[in-house]
């Protein structure tokens, strides 16, 4: 599997998926839900996209660091 002309390269820190005592892949899967729900908009409006639904409510702050990066190639 490649990428082409139009895809989305999204790379990100532990702190954006993971939760306390949650399985990762619950994490995971909300992101690629988040993704697939926002893929029409452009990179940095993803990124903000993602960010408001994954990152926990700012009352409560992150658990973790949290980075993310979105690209259009």
């Amino acid at each position: 599997m490649g990428y082409g002309p139009g895809s989305t390269l999204v790379l990100y820190t532990d702190g954006l998926i993971e939760r306390r005592g949650e399985d990762i892949y619950a994490g995971l899967d909300r992101l690629a839900h988040s993704v697939e729900h926002h893929h029409l908009l452009c990179p940095e409006a993803l990124a903000d996209a993602v960010l408001a639904d994954l990152v926990p409510a700012p009352q409560r702050g992150p658990d973790d660091d949290t980075a993310l990066v979105v690209i259009r190639l």
